[in-house]
């Protein structure tokens, strides 16, 4: 051991020192220093994500300072002169975009004469954490990289505690991605088997801001896992590899931090595109198919991520029209799978098809149902186009048949007649300051002491029953101005009922104004019973559209016109002198200037009036600035009368021809709402919940019972292609086989022929149709 020099250790002890305590960077050997250009770009704008890999930027070797102790040190092979074969970051990194092995020869030996490995921090980028590993993944020429395997080779003969394989970026925006993510980015299953068999985790996270759900900026969400990465990806080989490799097979049950499996990221990725519906469809059903080979018992749909969503619940919420309508009426022929359907063909004549559908997640009757979402999340997009998709439409339409109707129609009654009761007590109610009690026991007076209880009990219920309503849905103020506006305006009405006889109580005058208001906002909320008639609900959604949309916005911006200049003319005519000599005409006009131009209300007051026609463009004849005057109310005219209003007929036109065109569909969507009101009002709820549909057994195995609903369809298209392959016996409910002579004469017969088979028989059909038949089947026979 070498001995101390004055208190400062020798050179033996120095060479030791060095080599066990050693910094991050690697600084005891010469490192060039970072450029000016590389120190002002850093992570670039505040936000904006570095790129993994450019070619016009090089890795940062920003290192934040730090000193490693150096469990790997052996003494003898640290040396205080400079490695003439020394391996630094860059000529790492130069070789391995290059994919040179012969430029890596006496790398082991560097490696391990040095102690070090290839994932330190002197060997990765800075800002990203990306390896030489991921650096040759990135750089592949015609999808492949000799490096790779090499430096693979090379990282398990150094004996590497921390596996290069596994070692993820550290960054913020590719946090948790690992050289398995991007190679499978890389559609290259080659690679994908390399390093599964070093030892790649295959259920690594990519969980960091790039690979996250954002409103705004760049990002891919995927599901963080390999496994969704190359189902959202489309490949389903890789996909095949990662379950069934004999190394470490991925599961289909992992969850990433937002608790989503594959399947929740398929539904996320889903653009409602045709190629995009394709391949989202098909990768979703062999998903499903391999969790049958892996354990037949999973029941990978009913898997709900943080939110409380399965994958058919986080369609609906996020409006991907195509793969909901996908998932609740798939349908799989293969006996082997065929559990895995959610839509069962029952029976078929002719273009008729009977099907049970699997009411599981839809039905109302369970927490956090489809319906639920659709009909409470106004942030939903599409909710009216997935409310008319089969079962919904049917099943909506039997609840509001056997009870819906019926209670709707009471309710209506019940609320105009109170209404008929309130306007006449308010109308025939004499104005008095002191409460007429006690009345003289007449005829009258006791219809009037009458009217006023119902009146009363009708507040009292009004507002119970909205607060109720209101406490339930919970929503954001933005939804329940979309979708909420009548119940918001009934507890308002309730309320200023209430209010009302509260000073009327108190001998208050005031109460009359309280009371019209209360009787106003009763009748303007009759609009509510509308949407129980299709001729009336899709009128009131346009009121409700067009103010929430356009009339909103324009009175803004006609607040903003309207203050800016009656504060200016107000201001310009507020000291007008009187220079008349007759001063009578003096003081007359000097009380019309006053009259008109006297404060900011009544100057608002008069250009409003302006704006809807009926003001003048009269102005004071001894103004100080009179032709300045006249000048500005020019200028009011056009901007308003002229250029605002007619930019709001404009927008209301718009609004109103866009509802148009799926007027029906958002009809029923209102009446779905009302519908799952009904079901959870409290003055109905005494009998408990009602379940739809009938529980049944519909899979090869008996034990598969299920609640299903089923739906009675006219398909003339698929008749004419499937007739052969669908049994046509009403009275047997089993599979019935393919008639293989039956679908081959079909194909024999000319193309006119058929099309002369389907006109016959449908006039055939067509006039024991009813009435609510008819009207799916002149579309359906416009499209053949």
């Amino acid at each position: 051991m070498d001995n101390f020099t004055n208190g400062q250790p020798g050179p033996g002890q120095r060479n030791r020192l060095m080599g066990l305590l050693e910094t991050d960077d690697s600084i005891q050997e010469d490192k060039p220093a970072s450029s000016k250009k590389e120190e002002r770009s850093g992570h670039g704008k505040k936000g904006e994500p570095r790129p993994l890999e450019t070619p016009y930027q090089k890795e940062s070797s920003d290192f934040p300072p730090k000193v490693k102790i150096n469990l790997n040190y052996r003494p003898g092979l640290v040396s205080n002169q400079k490695d003439p074969n020394r391996f630094d970051r860059d000529r790492l990194f130069s070789a391995v975009s290059r994919g040179s092995p012969e430029a890596l020869d006496g790398l082991l030996e560097y490696l391990r004469r040095t102690s070090k490995f290839l994932t330190n921090s002197e060997y990765t980028d800075a800002k990203t954490g990306k390896t030489c590993l991921m650096k040759a993944l990135l750089n592949l020429k015609n999808g492949k990289n000799d490096t790779i395997p090499l430096l693979l080779e090379i990282d398990q003969k150094t004996q590497n505690p921390r596996p290069l394989v596994n070692v993820a970026c550290s960054d913020c925006y590719y946090r948790g991605q690992t050289a398995l993510h991007i190679a499978i980015e890389k559609r290259s299953l080659d690679l994908v088997k390399l390093l599964v068999e070093n030892g790649a985790d295959v259920h690594a996270r990519a969980h960091g801001e790039f690979f996250k759900k954002k409103k705004e900026g760049v990002c891919f969400y995927f599901g963080e896992l390999p496994l969704s990465l190359a189902a959202c990806t489309n490949q389903l080989d890789v996909v095949e590899y990662l379950l069934n490799n004999p190394h470490q097979k991925a599961s289909l049950q992992e969850q990433d931090t937002q608790g989503n499996t594959v399947l929740h990221a398929l539904v996320m990725i889903a653009d409602d595109t045709e190629e995009n519906t394709k391949f989202v469809s098909t990768t979703y059903v062999e998903i499903l198919k391999a969790g049958v080979k892996v354990d037949p018992t999973w029941k990978l749909e009913e898997i709900v991520n943080y939110d409380g969503l399965n994958p058919l619940q986080l369609a609906a919420k996020t409006g991907k029209v195509e793969i909901f309508k996908h998932i609740i009426q798939r349908e799989i022929k293969d006996p082997v799978y065929r559990h895995l359907s959610r839509k069962f063909t029952e029976w078929t004549y002719g273009p008729i098809h009977v099907s049970l559908y699997d009411l599981s997640s839809i039905d109302s009757f369970e927490e956090n149902s489809v319906l639920e979402i659709l009909a409470y999340s106004s942030d939903t997009p599409n909710r009216y186009k997935m409310v008319v998709l089969e079962p919904l439409n049917k099943l909506l339409q039997q609840k509001w048949e056997t009870f819906a109707s019926k209670r709707f129609y009471f309710s209506f009654v019940s609320y105009l007649s109170f209404m008929i009761i309130f306007t006449a007590i308010a109308y025939y109610q004499p104005l008095r300051v002191k409460p007429s009690f006690p009345v003289e026991f007449t005829a009258g007076g006791f219809l009037w002491v009458s009217g006023l209880i119902i009146i009363l009990l009708g507040g009292i219920y009004l507002i119970f029953a909205q607060s109720l309503y209101l406490r339930r849905r919970r929503q954001s103020l933005k939804t329940m101005c979309s979708d909420s506006c009548i119940e918001i305006l009934i507890f308002i009405q309730a309320f200023s009922l209430l209010l009302s006889a509260v000073l009327y109580g108190a001998s208050s005058e005031n109460y009359v104004a309280v009371m019209v208001f209360s009787l106003l906002l009763g009748w303007v909320n009759m609009l509510y019973y509308t949407r129980g008639f299709q001729r009336t609900g899709i009128y009131s959604v346009m009121i409700q559209k067009t103010i929430l949309r356009d009339l909103l916005r324009f009175l803004l911006v006609y607040m903003i016109f309207l203050f800016g200049f009656a504060a200016a003319l107000v201001t310009l005519m507020g000291d007008a002198p009187s220079v008349s000599q007759n001063k009578s005409l003096a003081q007359l006009e000097s009380a019309g200037s006053h009259a008109m131009y006297g404060g900011l209300l009544s100057v608002s007051l008069e250009l409003f009036k302006i704006t809807i026609g009926m003001g003048d463009l009269d102005f004071q004849e001894h103004a100080r600035f009179r032709y300045f005057v006249m000048l500005l109310l020019l200028l009011f005219v056009i901007l308003t009368y002229i250029l605002l209003l007619n930019m709001l007929i404009a927008l209301m036109s718009e609004t109103v021809t866009d509802i148009s065109g799926y007027s029906k569909s958002i009809w029923k969507l209102q009446r779905a709402i009302a519908i799952l009101e009904i079901e959870k009002a409290w003055l109905w709820r005494q009998g408990g919940k009602r379940r739809s549909g009938c529980f049944m057994s519909v899979g090869l195995n008996k034990k598969d019972e299920r609640w299903c609903f089923r739906v009675e369809e006219i398909k003339w298209t698929n008749w004419a292609k499937d007739v052969g392959v669908l049994k046509e016996d009403p009275g047997n409910t089993s599979d019935s086989e393919i008639n293989p002579e039956e679908t081959r004469s079909w194909k024999r017969m000319p193309q006119k022929q058929l099309r002369s088979a389907v006109s016959e028989e449908q006039s055939l059909l067509q006039p024991q149709l009813s009435a609510t038949e008819m009207i799916p089947l002149e579309g359906q026979t416009r499209n053949l």
